[in-house]
């Protein structure tokens, strides 16, 4: 799925991200931990596209992310922390402008299906988007990734500003798409949140992986310290 060789990336003298790699597999989640400046949203640009690595290489069932990056693109979709839709949409009306950028027929019942299987009820689906919460916000983009069949899906933050039960529902829609078989990876603050839902817990230190932990071997204590452990060497 996504293989990521010795990615290096600087800016000037700031060596932002360094021999970086790891592996994703269908159905996993990789959370990506550490503090502002550790080199997340720069793997997070690369991998997107929108920046090139100096070095390094990472590949998407094989294709080459920064060499065929239109072609990557149509197996993605990126959630940023804020999610800016149109907000005098309604849900399905955004979810069919969407499709009809990304060049996808889709059916009025596809995308009624994808968003209730992300917890939005029908009632919710012709209210404007204005209206909606960071959360439901969420999912009408987590909704319109299951539409595109996303093989990758990318998040930044995405549980920053949620409240318990926001993040409670966040979790339980990304183990939806989980089980579909997407892959997901997601870079935040939110140790709790990580060891929640991923499969894997990697921990970013000036620009390096640090460390890259099983999450089913790591108790949330465990994850803690090993996480102020490693700011504090």
């Amino acid at each position: 799925m996504l293989d990521v060789n010795n990615l290096n990336k600087s800016f000037g003298a700031n060596r932002a991200v360094q021999n970086l790699s790891f592996s994703l597999q269908s159905g996993e989640v990789l959370c990506l931990l550490g503090a502002n400046g550790a080199g997340k949203t720069t793997t997070l640009n690369m991998l997107l596209g929108f920046t090139q690595p100096d070095s390094g290489e990472a590949t998407l069932d094989g294709v080459n992310m920064h060499h065929q990056t239109a072609l990557c693109r149509q197996h993605m979709m990126y959630i940023p922390e804020n999610v800016h839709l149109y907000p005098s949409f309604s849900a399905l009306e955004n979810m069919a402008y969407l499709a009809e950028l990304a060049g996808l027929k889709v059916s009025r019942q596809g995308m009624v299906e994808a968003l209730e299987r992300t917890g939005i009820d029908t009632v919710h689906h012709q209210k404007p988007l204005g209206s909606f919460s960071k959360g439901m916000r969420q999912k009408v983009a987590i909704a319109f990734a299951l539409l595109k069949h996303a093989k990758l899906v990318l998040m930044d933050e995405p549980t920053s500003g949620l409240d318990p039960v926001a993040t409670r529902e966040f979790i339980d829609v990304i183990n939806t798409i989980k089980a579909r078989g997407t892959a997901v990876l997601i870079v935040t603050h939110d140790l709790l949140c990580a060891h929640e839902l991923a499969d894997h817990i990697g921990i970013m230190h000036q620009g390096q992986l640090k460390q890259l932990m099983d999450r089913n071997d790591l108790s949330i204590s465990e994850l803690n310290e090993r996480y102020f452990k490693q700011f504090a060497a």
